[in-house]
């Protein structure tokens, strides 16, 4: 098993060691290795409820719908963008240590593993235990954990590479953890993401969007920061297929029975996709 060397409690913070299947700090707080091939690093005090995160079906819907391919574009980007990096700050070590924030079920990360130089470290962080549950499934020999973005278990500027895809942002947890000349990469939707469904469910589309780049700005003082824009399209062929899109989105919690009664009768939908790669390179 690949293990960072600067995992820590997340109890007291000190650094955790790895002896038969169990981590264990000096103040000999313990994490045993699920059967599955996780840790489970988050302490009740940082649960917002009782089971955090996306729950089981929600896992499923998201892993048979992207493993469907329909998202490959935006996997091959990142896995670019962090490859562009690793090879213009070398390779140090074969030890780049890369951290996927907000993992779900590991998709993205598996592709990072896949593409990356060997000996790259990687770990995939989720508070959803299903969504872990599942991304052991991918890959038992890469290290998943259950634990939370605001408090991440590892140690002060100790991640190369730090990626937050469609996940909700800690900006100041993510500078306390990355190394100088580290990489942040967070990917957000724009204005026209998926707008052939969101037709398909409200009355009125609004094109209002998350934009991270002024609080990067107000983070990141002097990193360097950029965007990649990414549009492509994909056919749903089935009603399933658009139903477990559905499921993956916010639009889920906001449909009216009437628009979940319209979208039950589609049988096959063209959907754009549009993304925004925002690129922090911090300086040395």
């Amino acid at each position: 098993m690949q293990m960072f060397e600067y995992l820590q409690c997340p109890l007291c913070r000190q650094p955790l060691q790895l002896t038969d299947r169990t981590l264990r700090c000096e103040n000999n707080h313990c994490f045993d290795q699920a059967r599955q091939g996780y840790f489970h690093l988050l302490p009740v005090q940082n649960k917002r409820s009782r089971l955090p995160g996306d729950n089981a079906e929600m896992v499923r819907n998201r892993r048979s719908f992207l493993e469907r391919g329909h998202y490959q574009p935006i996997a091959e980007a990142v896995t670019a963008l962090v490859s562009t990096h690793l090879a213009k700050e070398g390779i140090k070590d074969n030890k780049n240590s890369i951290l996927d924030c907000g993992c779900g079920e590991g998709y993205y990360t598996q592709h990072l593993a896949e593409n990356l130089p060997d000996g790259c470290q990687l770990i995939g962080v989720d508070i959803s235990k299903d969504a872990v549950k599942a991304a052991c499934q991918r890959n038992r020999q890469m290290t998943w954990i259950v634990a939370s973005g605001a408090h991440i278990p590892a140690a002060d500027n100790s991640v190369d590479v730090l990626t937050c895809l469609f996940t909700p942002l800690a900006l100041e947890e993510f500078q306390r953890v990355l190394k100088p000349g580290g990489l942040l990469l967070i990917a957000s939707t724009g204005p026209n993401h998926l707008m052939q469904l969101r037709d398909l469910i409200y009355e009125e589309v609004k094109q209002n969007f998350f934009d991270p780049e002024p609080g990067l700005r107000a983070v990141f003082k002097n990193a360097h920061i950029y965007n990649q824009h990414l549009e492509f399209a994909f056919q749903l062929d089935s009603n399933p297929e658009i139903q477990q899109l559905l499921a993956m989105t916010p639009h889920q919690w906001r449909a009216s029975a009437e628009a979940r009664q319209r979208l039950e009768q589609q049988t096959e939908l063209a959907v754009n996709a549009d993304i925004y790669l925002h690129c922090v390179e911090l300086s040395r």
